[in-house]
């Protein structure tokens, strides 16, 4: 797979929104990660190469990084991580918690551009031949 020809300045700006602590060791390889996940599906969306994505979607690129390193908790040690409440009751006080494939099957069908990016993302989508 091509790399994103501005790809180290990208991962600089998302290593400055989420400064690495040392909690957790794979903190490089998860921006990594994120990044190329999210510029893999933004060239898919656009129909653009890799190489070609214009500079005018830096921000965007790492926005949706951002929104999806947060959302996924990639950045944060499984042990630190939010239980993820499926049910609370109040009387007699009982607490559900999803289990890893439920989350893992939620987070699936989750699409990673949100209305607010793909509005910005139509702007620069070209028709597939």
């Amino acid at each position: 797979m091509d790399k994103h020809p501005r790809r180290d300045e990208l991962l600089t700006q998302l290593g400055l929104l989420n400064p690495d602590d040392g909690s957790n060791p794979s903190y490089q390889v998860m921006l990594e990660f994120g990044l190329d996940k999210v510029v893999s599906d933004v060239a898919n969306y656009t129909h653009l190469p890799v190489t070609e994505l214009p500079v005018e979607l830096d921000t965007v690129l790492v926005g949706l990084c951002q929104q999806f390193l947060v959302t996924h908790q990639l950045l944060t040690p499984v042990a630190d991580r939010d239980g993820d409440v499926k049910t609370l009751s109040e009387g007699d006080t009982s607490v559900t918690f999803k289990s890893v494939s439920e989350v893992y099957a939620e987070l699936q069908s989750v699409n990673s551009l949100t209305d607010n990016y793909t509005a910005q993302l139509n702007s620069f989508r070209v028709v597939k031949r």
